[in-house]
């Protein structure tokens, strides 16, 4: 079967007409209609045109039938009220989104120790991982960096420091213009997402903002974040990516994302909202482990980034983001008038989740 590649998304694309059926889907016919509505009352508002659509994308986008539903019947909850869809919609925003839009932060190196580890050293720590597991960034880089054959995932380019161990008669054998870069251990749900909580104190902001996003993700993702990714499990091998840092950033971004090739094991569409950032790039790629002991990215929890950033793109809500971010970086002062009480409200939201 001849491969298809995925038509490029269009950036705030406005909605569908309604696809659902009023006498065989009564209850998704009536959300969308609701979001139809409010994206024609918002026809002159910027805002009000982003929240509509990303409540719609939200249900086109969704995961399956559940995932679906349960969108359809947030928004009927909302009983056409603008005010309650907008709150509903900027709920996603928060708590969806953001949490895959990870840019406050990189991978740290797998170490800092002045000396390199042995070659020896190098297969007891790969041994171990696999038998256990990664619990901390380096680990995650060092297993993924053997899982992934010292590559990029994506380029293929080859991590520098796996140049810098091979002998000088291999590294002269590397033929001209051998491709090689400095690579990050990717995650696909942030550190932050499950890090750090303190269940046991009753109203702590992070853990309870992290069980609102383990709602989300539960319900609308149909990943069981709370169990699979507890703690250092966030580390594993499944949540990670080898990527070069370039690919890292824009992975983070919303700006790459894989979309499942369905006839091929493990091959994923490369997808972006513009081709210029995948210049040169292979429009397809497949994963491989050197080590069946050593997992590869789990695929749920791809197609919920690239849900995400579908949703995010085409609904307006990435542009909007990227705007507030930029501001939020030139303001220094609060505004006395009471026009910053949104970005006061979202700053202190994001230092409780970073800082516990």
């Amino acid at each position: 079967m001849a491969h298809v590649q995925p038509i490029p998304i269009q950036r705030k694309r406005p909605l569908d007409p309604n696809p659902y059926s009023q006498l065989r889907q009564p209850r998704l016919y009536l959300a969308y209609a609701q979001c139809l509505q409010q994206e024609q009352n918002s026809a002159h508002n910027a805002e009000g045109l982003m929240y509509a659509r990303l409540l719609g994308y939200l249900m086109l986008e969704s995961l399956g039938d559940e995932s679906r539903d349960y969108v359809c019947e947030e928004i009927i909850g909302c009983n056409g009220s603008a005010d309650l869809m907008t709150r509903l919609a900027k709920l996603y925003r928060e708590h969806l989104l953001r949490l895959f839009r990870q840019n406050k932060g990189r991978t740290p190196a797998p170490s800092e120790h002045p000396s390199r580890p042995s070659f020896e050293e190098k297969s007891f720590f790969y041994s171990s991982i696999a038998e256990s597991g990664p619990t901390s960034h380096a680990e995650a880089k060092y297993a993924a960096l053997k899982r992934d054959s010292h590559r990029c995932m994506v380029t293929h380019a080859s991590d520098y420091g796996y140049v810098d161990d091979l002998t000088p008669e291999a590294q002269a054998a590397l033929p001209p213009g051998f491709p090689m870069r400095k690579t990050n251990a990717c995650h696909i749900f942030p550190p932050s997402t499950n890090m750090d909580l303190r269940p046991d104190e009753e109203g702590h902001p992070k853990t309870h903002y992290a069980g609102t996003v383990w709602g989300i993700i539960n319900c609308f993702g149909r990943v069981h974040i709370e169990d699979e990714l507890n703690g250092n499990q966030i580390h594993r091998l499944s949540n990670i990516l080898t990527m070069t840092t370039d690919m890292h950033e824009l992975f983070d971004d919303l700006r790459l994302w894989f979309e499942e090739v369905l006839t091929t094991p493990d091959t994923y569409n490369v997808c972006s909202p513009n081709t210029l950032y995948l210049v040169g790039v292979p429009p397809v790629v497949t994963f491989t482990t050197t080590d069946p002991s050593l997992a590869l990215p789990d695929k749920r929890y791809l197609k919920l980034h690239a849900a995400v950033c579908r949703i995010a793109w085409m609904s307006g809500a990435a542009e909007y983001l990227d705007t507030y971010d930029r501001e939020q970086e030139r303001r220094k002062v609060l505004a006395r008038d009471g026009s910053s009480a949104e970005y006061l409200t979202t700053q202190l939201r994001s230092v409780l989740v970073a800082y516990p």
